[in-house]
């Protein structure tokens, strides 16, 4: 079909041989396209004079091209030359000059060069193009299955000039310029810009939109379409991720997810990961993280992916949707997709980010006045401790010592792009990043590769992904921070010869010396590579296969110099160590996949194999007493320890592996009803002989009411109830448990020399086998006015039975005290909820909100059978100045994460702790612990905000958990005077405790807490009139910005799994804010 086209009916009247001249040097400046940027800043700094009586605009614009070096061009039609106009102005810029003579006028202006084109919109358009070489375009428009579209829209981009395509989704340009972009579109697909570069003839696939109820989710070897979903899966894209400056891609989905607990364990040290937990914790002993697969690798490597790779994360969360991986779904799956390259011309991204940090709340101790205060006091009350307070005449602020104000930033630039039959991306990464205590940082480039390549009339794809990652680490001891709180702040940093200031002192040592003192270098690198291949053998029937392996290599290396105080202490002349680890994994995942439509029903199956074979090696090696300390831990083996018997060295290897066979058959009925069912057979080389494979079936429906008549015309897109059961299993343990293993049992002296000893190292339990997870699974997805209003809400119980745990054993007839054998029961159950919401939708202003909850709870069903029996077992431990006690208990019928202690009652007249007597006995003695609280949050919630005004753009989230308790650690040891000549907690000061120190309810707090965890306020510049320019947005970010909480110590949020969870260690890394400046430019 022919392009609409507009007559220029002016071009045949004769015009002045200046405006010709002038109006053809214009195009031929707007068909190179660099001239833009110079004219704007031209014209910002260009101004007029001048005094005119009664002037038309033809005379106006001859002063302009007068005083300035531009020339005008116009259509005098569009102007009304006869108007007069007296003008008298001083030194004016020229824009606002034309701003004013112009105003009466239906025309626009604009700076191209050194030339200022004054017309209408048609006018300039159909001018540019007619003066440009142009040619002839046709092609085809078709869906992503080759259906064609008819009435797609084809437009040149920045003009009106365009067509539709006919029925068969063909469309035909011409007169349209070789260098021009088109702009391909259809209600419902993904809009797409396409360069002609000169080409001729140009198809096009479009996309859908996949939005609300037709967004595609991954569910483990396939995909599936939002509204056929059985089983529990959320689905976190990338435009809704959060914006983060960090190397860890968890923190993008960190509170996005119902269920999903995302936590640093680690305050704000950048060398320190995220602790992940998908509906609790359903093991006491095995691995309890979810299993992440990247691009179809169970176990891929996020750490040599950067976040801003990320396409999208999907989470599956109940059985009947993890079951497809076996033994490792019981902690739930995360399926992460990668970002790929799409047909068209390379398309540039980049991304740079700034950050500092700052603290997010100090530890308030006695500053040297009040210290000095204190100990006057004491003097009369306590004189035996005041004798022991020394006032060495500084004030030192031991925090503010240790800290700094940090710079960090991210670098990330993408190249992708496709032509013919071969797409790609790749991708180049870069972050250092300072963490607010001195010395922590961290180095680390990656760099990723996607490759896609179309054969055999795109029956056969192949792809092919690499990725490289290097990383350098510089952690900090964390008991830096824990000197620093207890120093003494008369005491100076630095000794009058610069060396730091030093005193005899259990566990005392100058948090700056500790710092500065120590060197850790810690290097790492890794590597993946896959391969894969699919293959169209039939419309519906589909084969597929991918490889790779991955490669982890890691280098640490840690020295004390001589001049060191705990070397001084030790008596040693110098401290080294390195440590070295390697692994691999190797893996091979086959498919064979069948979609038919049969009329209303729809028949999907897969299966498949699974291999996988996992290599870990590592070695370390410690010496001491060196003649120098200027090769750190560089020349190990000079050291005095290796000759004299005493270096400690070590090495190990395991290898392990895993293979399994899997299927699934789905089932649509007018998209009506929905079924599913899998099953995978797994085997693990980590079990004896006797259970090394196990069967893992799922099974689950789903009814969408909407699809029945009885629901009328409602307003409702989708009301779907969903069921589902599945089993999965978890084998997160040594790999060589069920084995006799020999090892070396230290060294021994005989006939004057040392020589290694070998025996067993543990007792084999040759019946070992993995957890199995029963999971049931009830939920209701609901939409309603086209997304305007939509949710999910799910109620799961999940047993998990066989628990691998420790278990004391009679010595002989075994030849150690404890054995891992598989026992008992436990029960996780809870309520999730996601809600989203269009609050407002117009064209200059948007409102999105998306909030999440989920209740959890867990009991112990049983630790116990006819030959392990286990009553209770206590974990935790506090560790001295004062303290020797357990913070956590875990029992039958009670629950993981138990606070288990002293409950407190009062103090007596001489400060001495009272206790709850709690069994009655008269006494208090360890058998009056009880539990005191949990440290596992009974319930989680996070609530977005995205909105949108124009170009301005903003995210607020807060996060929150509820439901449970703390140990403050800081206060056990420093809000007790008797913790004295050491420095105490401000609040100790009017203390009335002079007890030693104990674990009880009295230290024990609510852990509740809501968070401003992030907010982001993003500008999107107009760049409409920058060709090579396609988009360009600024933003800033800030992070845990802040914490409403009634919790004392620092940072309420912590770790909340594993045994001990609420514990507040008193010396973790210092919590942080961030706050982020960062651009996102894409060509």
């Amino acid at each position: 079909m022919k392009k609409s086209k507009i007559d220029l009916h002016w071009w045949r009247y004769p015009l002045c041989k200046k405006m010709m001249r002038v109006m053809k040097l214009t195009f031929m400046l707007v068909l190179s396209g660099f001239m833009a940027l110079a004219s704007n800043s031209y014209s910002q700094l260009t101004t007029v004079s001048m005094d005119l009586k009664q002037a038309s605009v033809v005379e106006i614009f001859d002063v302009i091209e007068a005083q300035t070096n531009y020339q005008i061009a116009y259509n005098s039609k569009n102007l009304n030359t006869s108007e007069r106009m007296d003008l008298k102005i001083e030194n004016k810029n020229i824009a606002d000059v034309l701003d004013l003579v112009l105003k009466n006028s239906a025309v626009h202006y604009e700076f191209m060069g050194r030339y200022i084109v004054i017309s209408d919109d048609k006018d300039a358009q159909t001018g540019m193009l007619q003066m440009q070489q142009t040619i002839s375009v046709k092609g085809k428009v078709t869906q992503s299955d080759g259906t064609a579209i008819p009435g797609a829209t084809i437009i040149v981009k920045g003009t009106s000039i365009g067509g539709i395509t006919d029925f068969e989704g063909n469309y035909s340009l011409t007169d349209i310029p070789t260098d021009a972009v088109l702009v391909f579109s259809f209600v419902g697909m993904r809009s797409q810009e396409v360069s002609i570069d000169g080409r001729q003839t140009i198809d096009v696939q479009l996309e859908e939109e996949t939005i609300g109820l037709e967004e595609v989710v991954a569910i483990g070897y396939g995909t599936v379409k939002k509204r056929e979903l059985t089983g529990s899966v959320s689905s976190v894209k990338a435009e809704d991720f959060n914006e983060v400056a960090a190397s860890d891609p968890m923190q993008l989905i960190q509170g996005k997810v119902a269920g999903l607990s995302i936590t640093r364990t680690n305050g704000g040290d950048p060398t320190e990961g995220f602790e992940i937990r998908l509906r609790g914790s359903s093991s006491i002993s095995a691995d309890q993280e979810p299993l992440v697969v990247v691009d179809g690798i169970p176990g891929g490597d996020l750490n040599s992916i950067a976040p801003e790779d990320i396409e999208s994360m999907d989470i599956l969360k109940d059985g009947s949707a993890a079951a497809i991986y076996g033994t490792r779904g019981t902690n739930g799956v995360i399926l992460v997709t990668t970002k790929r390259g799409k047909q068209g011309n390379m398309q540039v991204e980049f991304t740079s980010k700034y950050t500092t940090q700052s603290i997010l709340k100090r530890v308030e101790v006695l500053n040297a006045d009040e210290y000095r205060q204190m100990k006057t006091k004491l003097e009369t009350t306590h004189p035996e401790v005041a004798a022991g307070m020394v006032d060495y005449g500084y004030d030192t602020d031991w925090f503010d010592e240790i800290v700094r104000t940090p710079l960090s930033h991210v670098q990330h630039l993408s190249f992708s792009g496709g032509m013919n039959k071969t797409t790609y991306r790749m991708s180049l990464y870069y972050t250092q990043q300072e963490g607010v205590m001195l010395t922590s940082e961290l180095d680390e480039y990656r760099a990723n590769l996607n490759l896609r390549q179309l054969a055999l009339n795109d029956k056969l794809q192949f792809t092919v992904q690499l990725g490289l990652s290097d990383r350098t680490d510089h952690p900090v001891n964390y008991d830096a921070f824990r000197q620093a709180i207890k120093r003494n702040p008369t005491e100076p940093v630095y000794n009058e010869d610069g060396s730091f200031f030093e005193i005899d002192g259990w566990q005392y040592e100058n948090p700056v010396g500790q710092l500065l003192e120590r060197t850790r270098d810690n290097t790492s690198s890794s590597l993946f590579a896959n391969l894969g291949a699919e293959l169209y053998l039939t419309e519906s029937l589909k084969a597929g296969a991918v490889g790779g392996v991955q490669r982890y290599r890691s280098l640490d290396g840690y020295y004390e110099p001589s001049y060191a105080f705990t070397q001084e202490t030790a008596g040693t002349t110098g401290l080294a160590s390195r440590t070295a680890s390697a692994s691999e994994t190797k893996t091979l995942e086959t498919t064979i996949d069948f979609n038919k439509e049969f009329g209303e029903h729809i028949v999907s199956a897969t299966a498949g194999y699974s291999f996988q074979e996992f290599v870990n090696e590592g070695f370390e090696a410690e010496n001491a007493n060196f003649i120098s300390d200027d090769l750190l831990y560089n020349d190990l083996g000079s050291g005095t320890k290796l000759t004299d018997g005493n270096a400690d060295m070590s090495s190990y290897k395991t290898k392990n592996r895993l293979v399994g066979f899997f299927a699934r058959a789905s089932y649509n009925y007018k998209g009506k009803y929905f079924l599913s069912a899998s099953v995978r057979r797994e085997g693990s080389s980590k079990f004896g002989d006797n259970n090394k494979w196990g069967t893992f079936p799922a099974v689950s429906g789903a009814w969408d009411l909407t699809q029945e008549s009885f629901m009328g015309n409602s307003s409702l897109d989708q009301l779907k109830i969903r069921a589902g059961y599945g089993v999965t299993g978890n084998q997160g343990i040594d790999p060589y448990l069920s084995l006799s293993r020999m090892g070396q049992s230290g060294f021994f002296f005989y006939n004057g020399e040392f020589i290694p000893g070998y025996g067993p190292v543990s007792n084999p339990n040759p019946n070992l086998k993995w957890e199995t997870k029963h999971e049931y699974n009830v939920g209701v997805d609901w939409s309603v006015n086209h997304g305007i209003w939509s949710g999910t809400v799910d109620f799961y119980v999940r047993d998990t039975k066989d628990l691998l745990n420790l278990y004391d054993v009679p010595v002989p007839p075994n030849l150690y005290e404890e054995t891992m054998a598989n026992v008992g029961s436990m029960r996780n159950s809870g309520i999730e909820v996601s809600l989203n919401a269009v609050a407002i939708n117009k064209k200059d202003f948007k409102w999105n909100i998306s909030l999440n909850g989920d209740w959890r709870k867990n009991k112990l069903l049983s630790l116990s059978n006819e030959y392990y029996q286990l009553e209770y077992r206590n974990v935790g431990e506090i560790g001295s100045p004062g303290v020797s006690a357990w913070t956590h208990r875990y029992y039958e019928g009670g629950s993981i994460g138990n606070i288990h202690g002293y409950v407190y009652e009062g103090l007596t007249a001489d400060g001495e702790w009272i206790f709850q007597d709690t069994n009655g006995d008269g006494e208090i003695t360890v058998e009056d612990r009880t539990d005191i609280g949990n440290g596992i949050p009974d319930f989680y919630a996070g609530l977005t905000n995205t909105l949108q005004y124009k170009n301005w753009d903003m995210s607020i989230m807060f996060r929150g958990m509820f439901g449970h308790q703390i140990i403050n650690m800081k206060r056990i040891f420093y809000e007790n005077p008797i913790m004295l000549p050491l420095n105490i907690m401000k609040s100790a000061m009017d203390s009335e405790i002079w007890d030693t120190q104990n674990f009880s309810s009295y230290y024990v707090e609510n852990g509740d807490f809501v968070k401003l965890d992030n907010l982001t306020l993003g500008y999107t510049l107009p760049l409409k009139s920058k060709k090579w320019l396609k988009s360009g947005r600024i933003f800033f970010t800030g992070t845990n910005l802040l914490v409403i909480t009634g919790y004392k110590g620092i940072d309420p949020e912590g770790a909340i799994g594993g045994l001990t969870p609420g514990s507040d260690d008193r010396g973790d890394y210092p919590s942080t804010r961030t706050y982020t400046l960062g651009i996102n430019i894409k060509f």
